[in-house]
């Protein structure tokens, strides 16, 4: 099966928020963290063999359905919005040896997907992690600290959240 890796790169340094945002919202996906920020990781698989040609011909409307949407539910949490990187990558094919195949990159703003952006100039700005996962070196489950959204139980949100929205000692109205 073709699998094609979608990474959503987000402005939230935390990943247990991202994570909590994703699970309350229902969307299924894996978080890891990054100096860069959290970013949550969706891998698609294709339902045939291998990618058909409309899966992998480029714009907004044939970006992969899931990862636009996970994109745009999380370019509504801030005000920077998201990036969407996706990738389809095989090694070996055809005449071609070793890794090859496009990576795109698009911007995402309140719900909306925006221009395409250079995706080699924000995987040199990323951390090293992002740029693995996207690249299938690294699974995103296997980075240290990574979240599964699926996983995240409710009573372990409302902690997260709870620690998140305390106001500071001290800090007094």
């Amino acid at each position: 099966r073709a699998v094609k890796v979608a990474v959503v790169l987000t402005p939230l340094a935390s990943a247990e928020a991202l994570a909590t945002l994703c699970a309350m919202s229902d969307l299924d996906c894996v978080v890891v963290p990054a100096r860069s920020g959290a970013f949550a990781v969706k891998e698609l698989v294709s339902a045939h063999a291998e990618w058909d040609v409309s899966e992998l011909l480029g714009g907004a409307d044939t970006e992969p359905a899931e990862a636009a949407e996970l994109a745009s539910a999380l370019s509504r949490l801030s005000r920077a919005g998201v990036v969407l990187l996706t990738a389809d990558l095989a090694t070996d094919v055809g005449i071609e040896s070793g890794l090859s195949g496009t990576i795109t990159a698009r911007r995402y703003a309140d719900g909306e997907a925006g221009e395409e952006a250079s995706a080699g100039l924000l995987l040199a700005s990323v951390d090293q992690e992002a740029e693995d996962v996207l690249l299938g070196i690294t699974r995103a489950q296997d980075v240290r600290g990574a979240l599964r959204t699926s996983e995240i139980k409710p009573g372990r949100t409302m902690r997260w959240l709870g620690r998140g929205l305390r106001r500071p000692r001290g800090d007094e109205d």
